[in-house]
């Protein structure tokens, strides 16, 4: 296998992408090499790229490795399958050191230490809630429901317009066809609780959908105004086009994009709607009021009061969910859980008031019990996961 090949798995790995397929190859592979200074090189540019402000351990390299090669946590002595190297794993984060400042906790990735055993480590041996993965469900214009996680690759969905092809386990395409006098019809692709998927529509606008996320799109795009409507959230790559300005409609708010990379978050339970720019021009219009987005800016939508206020963003927090992590920059607890609880579809209990704001990164292919036990470690959080079931505790 070339090298630029192996690269190319291992990233795809890091970002939650690898179909099956393309795992039992990267599994392969590892288990075939013979030389275990490759292997590190491999991780070491991957990791360079996904976690740069951490260094990459060979007790991290074992872990990624065991990930890979699909073992389990066991509870008693572990017999390696190939080298030394590589011992089991579950969790791909360094450790962790916690300084207060100004009254809160910066949490970031350091040289592993051996950490105190949190309380959520001793209720969580059994009931750990995995990580999501790519999950959605396509419903067509007549109301037939696809489950897309269990539709083989490669299956052509029927389409009147349209082929409709689900290329891998985690996106569907949508090919337009030249059918003349053709009216667009339209579909729903929806992403559950524990979920994501990526969409690539019929003019080339690419669609990533989070976890309990939809998008309504037509499955083709005729001459005139191009509109999708979400709830959720989501990241756009819109095709440009000057003669057919993008649409997205979010609740009672409208973006006009061309030619642009944005993320929209739009969940119910969430106090703003916010729209991040990271290229291009947006306008996002809101009733009579109309403001233009600038590059690195984000709009807020305040749900309570009606107000759209607009600020300059970290666009790394905002599409961190869409690289494959959770990345928290002074998040109060309760947005924190929100996420989550989407992401592990857990149900969140707090069992007292909690109001501390937290700063971390965690990878979001680590299963719930890890998630929380870097938390914990502030020392100003606990939680007890039973199931799917999260209690919060001050």
């Amino acid at each position: 296998m070339s090298e630029g090949r192996i690269d190319d798995l291992v990233a795809k790995f890091f970002q939650q992408t690898c179909t099956p397929a393309e795992k039992r190859e990267l599994a392969a592979w590892i288990e075939q090499s013979a030389d275990d200074a490759a292997l590190q090189r491999v991780l070491e540019r991957a990791w360079a790229h996904y976690e740069p402000v951490a260094d990459l351990t060979p007790t991290a390299s074992s872990r990624i490795l065991d990930d890979i090669l699909g073992r389990q946590e066991e509870t008693g002595p572990v017999t390696a399958r190939i080298r030394p190297m590589r011992r089991t794993w579950r969790y791909v984060a360094a450790a962790v050191t916690i300084v207060a400042l100004a009254g809160g906790y910066i949490v970031w990735k350091s040289r592993p230490q051996t950490p105190p055993a949190p309380a959520v480590a001793q209720a969580v041996k059994k009931d750990v809630a995995p990580p999501g993965g790519n999950r959605a469900t396509l419903t067509m214009a007549d109301g037939s429901v696809i489950p897309l996680d269990s539709t083989m690759n490669n299956t052509v969905i029927a389409g009147s317009n349209v082929r409709i092809v689900k290329t891998d386990s985690g996106l569907v395409t949508y090919q337009q066809l030249a059918v003349q006098g053709a009216k667009p019809s339209y579909n729903t692709l929806a992403v559950p609780a524990g979920g994501q998927f990526r969409v690539i529509l019929a003019d080339g606008t690419k669609v990533w959908l989070n976890a309990m996320s939809s998008l309504r799109y037509p499955d083709m795009f005729p001459e005139g105004t191009r509109k999708v409507e979400l709830t959720g959230e989501a990241y756009f790559e819109v095709s440009a086009s000057a003669a057919q300005p993008f649409l997205v409609k979010v609740n009672d708010m409208e973006l006009t994009v061309l030619g642009t990379s944005f993320n929209v978050m739009a969940y119910p339970d969430e106090a703003f709607v916010n729209t991040t720019l990271l290229s291009g021009k947006v306008v996002v219009k809101h009733h009579n009021v109309s403001l233009p987005l600038k590059q690195g800016y984000q709009a807020a939508l305040n749900r309570r009061t009606g107000q759209v206020t607009i600020t300059q963003a970290d666009t790394n927090e905002a599409i961190a969910w869409k690289n494959g992590r959770f990345l928290f920059n002074g998040t109060p607890i309760k947005e924190i859980m929100l996420q989550l609880s989407r992401w592990y579809n857990i149900e969140v209990i707090y069992a007292g008031e909690v109001n501390e704001q937290f700063y971390a990164e965690i990878p979001r292919f680590a299963n719930a019990a890890e998630a929380l036990r870097i938390l914990e470690l502030t020392g100003k959080v606990h939680f007890r996961l039973e199931g799917r079931r999260v209690t919060v505790y001050p």
